[in-house]
């Protein structure tokens, strides 16, 4: 019973701590909830997943032929992958961007496009609550692909009126309370602490109290010599209390949630998530961070560049590479592809697996094409290799 009561009032002591520094307005020194550690790592790892993705132009299910310049590269004036780095940055900062067309092609549709941070654009809605025009820099803009338009990119629309919030909109008191906990963690350790204290059953004037503490400096510093206490006194180790191990139990637990509010799993930014990971089962976190953590950031993205697209045409990420199994496993599998009936030629697997070219445009001596009427001809032929000369 003893014990329930230390730990309520710790846990007491700790909400009157945190809402006493909540309470007050950020100052010039106070931590925000954006410069945390875990926001900063989760808003890192979402963007530079996303910008190593490919976008694809996808027709009838199959990549084009030809992919258009827009999905290419943007905007001709940053590298692709700014582009998309920028886009998710906004969405999990302002909570929206705008993608705005900056060239066209004869036919009339986007060639190239430019990101617009959402906080520059204030929007316009109608009486339901729907958005009509943005204005930018002082110039106004419609909502399309068209000339004097841009595409909007919203992360989530709790309302009717709301241009985009971001996923932290909801949880934002608790990322104030992580902050709190931080700025104490701070101020304890700028501040110091004692790991020992001398304890003397009499009291000691000022000039007293500062010789033992040097003589008991100069003995440890650097040297580990044996120690000689007289008079009594004693040395008590001085170590954390019940408040100050809840307090780090506190910001793991914090890391862990917020971590959860930016649909990234706690391993992949290095918080424990109270599970062990091995090779296989990081495998299988990836493609559940792919369908349920990256997907939602993914989709956007992919819908606003499909509005830049011609109809029938959409746009998809490639995301095949952040959940390429383990070469034992690839081997299997391509070993069943290629055997009995196969659904898979020898120069796909070489692709899919390496990045090899075709055996034949490889080694033409060894591979050469099939002759013409050959029954193989426009076929991926695999022929047997020529047996090494013996003496």
């Amino acid at each position: 019973m003893g014990n329930r009561r230390k730990i309520a009032r710790s846990e007491a002591r700790i909400l009157e701590i945190l809402a006493d520094v909540t309470a007050a307005s950020y100052s010039g020194g106070d931590l925000t909830p954006w410069e945390l550690p875990i926001v900063v790592a989760c808003r890192r790892v979402l963007a530079d997943t996303i910008a190593q993705l490919p976008i694809t132009a996808m027709t009838n299910g199959q990549p084009r032929a030809i992919q258009p310049q827009i999905t290419i590269r943007p905007d001709p004036l940053e590298p692709a992958w700014l582009t998309k780095a920028r886009l998710v940055d906004n969405l999990t900062k302002a909570g929206h961007a705008w993608l705005k067309p900056i060239a066209w092609a004869a036919d009339g549709w986007p060639t190239a496009a430019t990101v617009i941070d959402g906080a520059r654009g204030a929007a316009t809605f109608d009486i339901d609550g729907r958005i009509v025009e943005v204005s930018i820099a002082g110039e106004r803009f419609g909502i399309g692909p068209d000339p004097d338009s841009v595409i909007w990119i919203p992360y989530q629309v709790p309302y009717a009126g709301s241009a985009g919030e971001p996923p932290s909109k909801d949880c934002w008191r608790a990322m104030e309370y992580l902050a709190a906990l931080y700025d104490m963690a701070g101020s304890f350790w700028e501040a110091g602490f004692p790991s020992i204290a001398l304890m003397i059953a009499r009291r000691l004037d000022p000039d007293d109290a500062k010789k033992l503490k040097d003589q008991l400096l100069q003995q440890w510093g650097r040297r580990h010599e044996p120690t000689v206490i007289d008079n009594g006194a004693t040395i008590a180790p001085v170590g954390s209390n019940a408040v100050d191990s809840q307090l780090v139990e506190s910001m793991s637990w914090a890391n862990q949630e917020i971590a959860r509010t930016f649909g990234v799993m706690p391993s992949i930014v290095n918080v424990a998530g109270g599970d062990s990971l091995t090779y296989s089962t990081t495998e299988g976190e990836f493609t559940k961070w792919r369908a349920i953590g990256l997907g939602p950031y993914l989709v956007r993205i992919e819908g606003a560049f499909t509005d830049l697209l011609w109809h029938g045409t959409s746009a998809s990420f490639d995301t095949q590479t952040l959940t390429t199994p383990d070469m034992a496993t690839q081997g299997v599998y391509y070993t069943q592809a290629l055997a009995g009936q196969p659904w898979l030629t020898v120069d796909e697997v070489r692709l899919k697996t390496a990045k090899l070219p075709p055996m034949q445009a490889a080694d033409p001596a060894r591979f050469p094409s099939p002759a013409p009427g050959d029954a193989t001809a426009g076929a991926f032929a695999v022929r047997s290799l020529p047996r090494r000369q013996t003496a």
